[in-house]
């Protein structure tokens, strides 16, 4: 609808049939008439404001989450504001990320036992095409014969992995009976590889050569080890606050949509599709663990 000029000044603005009455008549039809049309111009919907906590994980990561998740509401057909917090949790914090934090909406993997005692809403779409479970190995360059004759599961079992406190890899890596040292935080993990504490750090393919980069690994003598990888099932999915079912309604379906036309897939290829030629990892021996965090394999 277009701007209607309105000049009160004009004897052509009043009816002929109007223009004899009192002015303060003329005035008071005329504050209706403005106020019926008001009522024509159509009203400005308001973006419905999601708060979206998106820390503790790589940029490569939070980026291609964000993306996802807006994609997915907009197939739904949803008006929506995402509020991106970025800051890092601790682990009580992250463990009420709902309850607490007071957050709607975040990405991690299924199962996360950091959850546990949280209620919760969980979207069982995965959108990491399980590349998150194909865990790559940072190694001290000074062992890279040792794990270069690695061949057998029994031999990968014996190295000692280090896994960051909290992290779920801690109950899967148990599970399966690996050599596990729970120790330190994600800051402090490499000193821990360096000092010999543990063996080797598994990253997701998604994320291992962004952060060797950005910790600048090199300088520690830390490498990636080059034909070994191991492989579990670890899903990413949104889990949603319990209060906004709504969201996770329009999530779900907005999920549903973008991986059955194909969008999801598209977005994937073009963040990390690269990385499966890059990281050799069709050609890498892999060892497969279980994981009792979830209940069936949904990616």
């Amino acid at each position: 609808m277009g701007i209607v000029q309105i000049n009160l000044d004009s004897p052509s603005f009043f009816h002929p049939l109007l223009r004899g009455l009192p002015l303060k008549y003329l005035f008071c039809l005329t504050r209706h008439y403005l106020i019926f049309l008001t009522l024509l111009v159509p009203l400005t919907v308001q973006a419905h404001q999601v708060s979206f906590w998106n820390g503790n994980k790589t940029p490569s990561r939070q980026l291609y989450e964000q993306q996802v998740l807006q994609a997915a509401l907009s197939a739904a057909g949803v008006k929506t504001s995402i509020d991106v917090d970025e800051r890092n949790l601790s682990i009580s914090e992250e463990a009420s990320v709902f309850s607490k934090q007071l957050f709607d909406v975040f990405a991690t993997v299924q199962g996360n036992p950091k959850l546990n005692a949280e209620n919760k809403i969980l979207i069982a779409k995965p959108i990491m095409q399980g590349l998150l479970g194909q865990r790559l190995l940072i190694i001290r360059k000074t062992d890279s014969a040792r794990f270069d004759a690695i061949k057998q599961t029994d031999e990968m079992k014996k190295m000692r992995s280090g896994i960051p406190t909290g992290w779920a890899d801690v109950t899967l890596f148990k599970a399966n009976q690996y050599n596990t040292v729970e120790i330190g935080n994600f800051e402090t993990i490499f000193q821990y590889l360096v000092n010999n504490d543990f063996d080797y750090l598994a990253l997701g393919a998604n994320e291992i050569e962004q952060v060797y980069q950005q910790a600048d690994l090199e300088k520690l003598d830390l490498t990636i080890a080059p034909t070994l990888m191991l492989r579990y099932n670890f899903p990413v999915v949104f889990y949603v606050n319990p209060n906004n079912p709504e969201l996770a309604k329009h999530l779900n379906t907005g999920l549903e949509l973008i991986i059955n036309n194909g969008t999801l897939k598209t977005m994937f290829d073009q963040h990390f599709g690269h990385l499966y030629s890059r990281l050799h990892l069709a050609d890498r021996i892999s060892f497969e663990l279980n994981n009792p965090l979830i209940k069936s394999k949904i990616n």
